[in-house]
């Protein structure tokens, strides 16, 4: 009988290790799976700025849903690009505004409790938002 608990335990680490690594190839599947939706959603945008401002209002509702409503931390972000990109442009900033309130509906038909999945969104969300804002950042970059 000792000789089995003493094999159980000897064992114990060896499945918790497997379930870790099992929950981290999972973590990562799930990350490569937004990471390719997101893509291919941002491909069929026009403008890199209605893309960046729909991205921020996806960031914006996953933020909310984990953190609570009164985290405005991605619509702040969202109001300093309105003052950027189109001060006194109200055609513009409705279009963007219709971009980030898209997103922020987009998010909120995926999502309904802050879990695993919403980490992998924000991670994929997160990483095409960098790289959207290189993209706008780059002084070659052509201009609609």
């Amino acid at each position: 009988m000792r000789a089995l608990l003493v094999t159980a335990l000897l064992l114990l680490p060896l499945s918790a290790a497997a379930q870790s690594a099992q929950t981290d190839e999972e973590r990562l599947a799930a990350r490569e799976a937004a990471e390719l939706r997101i893509e291919a959603d941002m491909v069929q945008m026009t403008s890199l700025v209605d893309a960046l401002a729909k991205n921020l209002g996806q960031m914006h509702y996953l933020r909310t849903l984990c953190f609570g409503e009164g985290d405005q931390h991605w619509r702040d972000y969202m109001a300093q690009m309105l003052d950027i990109e189109a001060p006194g442009d109200t055609a513009k900033q409705r279009e963007m505004t219709q971009a980030f309130n898209a997103g922020f509906y987009q998010e909120k038909a995926r999502h309904t409790v802050c879990d695993q999945s919403v980490s992998a969104d924000v991670a994929a969300l997160a990483e095409n938002g960098r790289s959207v804002s290189r993209m706008l950042g780059d002084p070659y970059r052509e201009i609609n």
